[in-house]
């Protein structure tokens, strides 16, 4: 049974998927018998994700400093400071940070759990010089994700990678 939780400013988990980003959870599926997950991210200049698909989990973002520019499925959108966006399972999204300063966001996962994925695919990444397309595929499977392609960076043509 959930229980009442009072969180630090920066959050129980702490993890840094990129050079680019820092995401704090505040509270975790595993705190909200599995309903959600709740995160602040912080994104730096030209950060973000790689395109990605949530299979069973709602997302949403909050702008609270900053900007990000989200892809959604064929859609584009500047978010700016708050600015609320709601992206449905099975999008494929992401964001970037096209501003020089530091852009934040909070946001929820339902069902929660997402932390696991987070907190799995940071330490796969640590651990090897190039990680294995094969295996960041077999992680994102069994959190129920999937990797869809690179980061909006790329796709814009604003840092160099190979587009998938």
């Amino acid at each position: 049974m959930a229980k009442l939780k009072i969180v630090a400013a920066d959050g129980e988990k702490h993890y840094r998927p990129s050079p680019h980003e820092e995401v704090f959870f505040k509270i975790t599926g595993d705190d909200t018998d599995g309903i959600f997950d709740h995160f602040d991210i912080r994104v730096a200049h030209l950060g973000g994700p790689p395109l990605h698909v949530h299979l069973e989990q709602d997302e949403t973002f909050h702008v609270i400093s900053g900007e990000l520019r989200l892809k959604v499925g064929d859609q584009m959108i500047d978010a700016t400071e708050g600015q609320f966006v709601f992206i449905p399972r099975g999008s494929v999204h992401t964001y970037v940070n096209l501003k020089e300063e530091p852009a934040r966001a909070v946001g929820i996962l339902t069902p929660g759990g997402f932390d696991k994925f987070v907190a799995e695919m940071a330490a796969y990444q640590a651990s090897v010089a190039t990680p294995d397309r094969a295996k960041i595929d077999e992680i994102s499977a069994r959190h129920k994700q999937r990797a869809a392609g690179p980061p909006l960076a790329v796709l814009l043509g604003l840092v160099p990678g190979a587009p998938h």
